[in-house]
């Protein structure tokens, strides 16, 4: 019989450490017969002791050895010596059945321990297998006494040879106490299967456990490294950002000085050109007037540059200083039309201005919108055709305000359209009507309106004009 303890070193300590607990109750329950008056208890004393003292020799003897095989893990010789702890209970307690005088008395209670014993340590089959010895050992002790062998064995202290009538009341008894037997084995066996079972199921239950644990402790370091790359690399990107803020901060300073160290003598040399335009220094001919005209114009373009390019340089800066406020747009308009009263005059262009009844005020800052205004309006002048139309309409949609600019003019092609609002970009057809332009004036609308929380779009077809469309905050909205 092999054992199917786990672990089969621990189980046959266990028996050997049990022993120390049931042969002394066994050696107590001799005694207490012997002083019973209406007992017949014939186990002479001298006896019971040598057995008590030669059982407790051997469990000594058997925890030696178990320590013995474990300390040298010899998993082979531990399989016998479990099955001769049992046969030495089973030959112990036959001794103690022929020295209390047969089956008659208590000693067959005895035998129930090594089919226990031998749950622990085998299969169900091994529990009814021990169960089966244990039967055929008292049964077997019954017939040797029915036909007088036993009785002269050394220290049997039973009747002498048995009558048929008590041969067969005995035999009842032992049959009945090998079916217990049976019974005992077999039901044991069954529960001893069960917690088997169910020590694997808790064992592979905590062998998963531990595999999850593992996976999760292997996830939570893939974690921990891919945060420490991450937090690595936000710094590396805090550093560039900062880098690349300080960067674009030393760029707008050049710009901007730049541009202002430019505007100064530019402005000079315009205040020249001007003296001399109006011949405050003397008389100019046609040829003289012609040149310096020519070096005005060129003069007023780069002033011109420079002034879009400050402006385009302050509406991609995100820090720059709105303070919007409350305004009519109606009469901001009506306030820019008159700068543009020569080259509408000159082109014959009809300007109309349409809008609801008690417009809402928008919430804008003036300056800004002022620049917004008079860019789409410059545009929209300057690329008309003669008596063309433009058309202003402001109406409320929803919470906001919606301004269209409308012409009939050039209009853009389809091909270039995508690229309208970018910085230096102008349509071709543009730039042979009107050379002069810097290509920012739209990158500046657009910036300035969606610093406002509007967006702007347009509608364009070539030579059919074209319609640009924005929204604006409305006060106390």
């Amino acid at each position: 019989m092999k054992l199917v303890h786990s672990n089969k070193f621990e189980a046959n300590k266990w028996l050997i450490v049990a022993r120390w607990f049931y042969a002394p109750a066994i050696f107590a329950m001799g005694l207490l017969s012997k002083l019973d008056p209406l007992g017949e208890n014939v186990f002479p004393l001298p006896m019971m002791l040598l057995l008590f003292s030669i059982f407790i020799l051997i469990n000594v003897i058997f925890l030696v050895i178990i320590k013995k095989l474990e300390f040298a893990n010899n998993v082979k010789w531990v399989n016998l010596f479990g099955t001769c702890q049992i046969l030495a209970e089973l030959a112990f307690f036959m001794i103690v059945l022929h020295f209390s005088g047969g089956v008659e008395n208590v000693a067959p209670i005895f035998f129930f321990i090594p089919i226990v014993s031998s749950i622990i340590l085998f299969s169900p089959l091994g529990s009814l297998f021990i169960a089966l010895v244990s039967g055929s050992l008292i049964n077997g002790y019954l017939l040797l006494e029915n036909y007088g062998m036993v009785q002269n064995i050394f220290g049997y202290s039973g009747q002498g040879k048995l009558e048929y009538a008590e041969f067969l009341s005995k035999l009842s008894t032992t049959v009945v106490i090998t079916a217990v037997y049976f019974i005992v084995g077999s039901l044991s066996g069954y529960l001893s299967s069960a917690l088997k079972k169910r020590e694997m199921q808790l064992s592979e239950s905590k062998r998963q456990t531990q595999l999850q644990s593992e996976k999760l402790k292997l996830l939570n370091e893939e974690y921990n490294s891919f945060a420490r790359r991450l937090v690595r690399k936000d710094l590396e990107l805090k550093k560039e950002n900062a880098e690349i803020s300080k960067l674009d901060m030393d760029r707008r300073d050049f710009v901007s000085t730049v541009a202002h160290q430019l505007r100064t003598p530019l402005s000079a040399i315009k205040w020249t050109l001007n003296i001399l335009l109006e011949e405050s220094s003397g008389k100019l001919n046609t040829d003289q007037r012609m040149l310096l005209l020519k070096t005005y114009e060129s003069n007023e373009r780069i002033i011109n540059l420079i002034q879009d390019m400050l402006g385009a340089d302050k509406a991609e800066f995100k820090t720059a200083d709105f303070s919007p406020v409350e305004i009519n747009l109606l009469d901001l308009i009506s306030n820019i039309l008159p700068d543009f009263r020569s080259p509408v005059e000159k082109k014959n262009i009809k300007i109309e201005v349409q809008s609801e009844k008690d417009i809402p005020r928008a919430f804008v800052d003036p300056q800004k919108m002022r620049a917004v205004f008079q860019n789409l309006i410059e545009n929209a002048v300057k690329y008309s055709k003669r008596n063309g139309w433009i058309k202003i309409i402001i109406l409320r949609e929803g919470n906001k305000l919606k301004v269209s600019v409308e012409d009939n003019g050039i209009g853009i092609p389809t091909s270039e359209q995508p690229n309208l609002f970018k910085k230096f970009f102008r349509a071709q057809n543009a730039i042979k009507l009107e050379t002069n332009g810097t290509g920012l004036g739209l990158f500046i609308i657009k910036s300035i309106i969606e610093k406002h929380g509007g967006n702007i779009s347009f509608e364009s077809q070539e030579n059919h004009g074209t319609k640009f469309m924005f929204t604006l905050p409305i006060a106390n909205a």
